[in-house]
């Protein structure tokens, strides 16, 4: 128990020391790209701070294995260079103790992973790209925590969601009267056509009419209302596969699929999302080669360049995997999975070796 909280605060500190030099890094990459928007319509430098301020979980979760991977070479190549790897050993504790004591810290740090990817960077995100594009195109619509609302006549409409192809989701429209304002009618549909630019066909309703005191409820399959978007203000407020969170995904893959349409795209954004917690683990674990396996060296730096090669490397396979699986048409779960499996039987043969 003591030796897992002392690699755990050790694992800890690094991997924190190699998240804020990564992450405000590329947050200043981007920062210099976003500069050229500066001055397009009401855009200003303002904005683009607070686009990088509501971005930053998201370059997190897509740092994270990289994170993973060199934070722990840090840590263990440290405990190495201090001598306190050898005195372990020669205490009897195991390679394979030591290794347990890091996946029960990398075990928090998928969980981690997890709630910022479900909860956290998504809806951020979001933010950040509606709150962008309508600063750029000047579209008069009023974004909120919970989506957008838009005003026509006597409705007020909130679409929460809008998904790939241009499908308005999660939408709330409140009619009220014009003689006394009072609300006459609320509808809520879980999704909207719109093949049709100058209508939207509604699916899955709830109605609600409101007279003379009582509610009247029922349930439609599907009802054809007039636009109240145009589709300029469709294409700025759509929001991107990769801003939505796992849950959310699968939810539109059902959608897709119970509507016949392609969801190789899709599917693969899904499973490299859902796998991101695993890889984070793998990750951690293939430090390891660099300190204890036939791949180790003596220095810090040495395994600094190593880790960074073998990230690098992950990464280039990952998305040149990706890339031919959707060309070839071939399972998007096989081209996720293939790369995870291969760094894996490496660093096992790597550490088999040094035994």
């Amino acid at each position: 128990m003591i030796l897992d909280r002392y690699i755990g605060q050790i694992l800890a500190r690094s991997i924190l020391l190699v998240a804020l030099i990564l992450v405000p890094l590329f947050m200043l990459l981007d920062l210099v790209q976003q500069l050229d928007d500066v001055g397009v319509g009401n855009y200003g430098l303002s904005d683009a701070f607070v686009y990088e301020a509501f971005m930053m979980p998201g370059y997190l979760l897509s740092l994270a294995p990289f994170i993973a991977l060199l934070g722990t070479s840090v840590a263990l190549g440290g405990l190495a260079h201090t001598k306190e790897l050898t005195a372990m050993r020669a205490c009897g504790i195991s390679i394979a103790r030591i290794g347990l004591a890091t996946l029960r810290s990398g075990v928090l740090f998928m969980f981690m992973v997890i709630i910022i990817m479900e909860w956290i960077a998504p809806p951020l995100h979001q933010q950040a790209l509606k709150r962008q594009s309508l600063a750029l195109s000047g579209v008069d619509v009023l974004i909120e925590e919970h989506g957008f609302w838009i005003h026509k006549d006597n409705r007020f409409v909130n679409v929460r969601n809008i998904y790939q192809g241009h499908t308005p989701a999660d939408i709330h429209v409140f009619e009220f009267d014009p003689e006394n304002h009072q609300l006459s009618r609320y509808l809520h549909a879980d999704r909207a056509e719109t093949n049709n630019r100058k209508q939207w066909l509604y699916k899955d309703l709830l109605v609600k009419n409101y007279q003379q005191g009582s509610v009247e409820t029922r349930h439609e399959a599907g009802l054809a209302r007039e636009s109240y978007l145009t589709e300029k203000q469709l294409q700025v407020l759509e929001l991107p596969i990769n801003s939505l969170p796992p849950s959310d995904l699968y939810q539109y893959l059902n959608y897709l699929r119970a509507s016949g349409q392609i969801t190789e795209r899709f599917e693969l954004v899904f499973w490299q999302k859902v796998t991101l917690p695993i890889i984070v683990v793998v990750m951690m674990l293939c430090s390891f080669p660099f300190v204890f396996g036939s791949m180790r060296v003596s220095t810090m730096g040495k395994r600094i360049v190593l880790a960074t090669i073998t990230g690098l490397s992950f990464q280039l396979i990952s998305q040149l995997l990706a890339n031919l699986g959707l060309m070839l048409n071939l399972s998007p779960l096989l081209m996720v999975l293939l790369p995870i499996v291969a760094i894996v039987f490496v660093g096992a043969v790597s550490m088999r070796r040094a035994f």
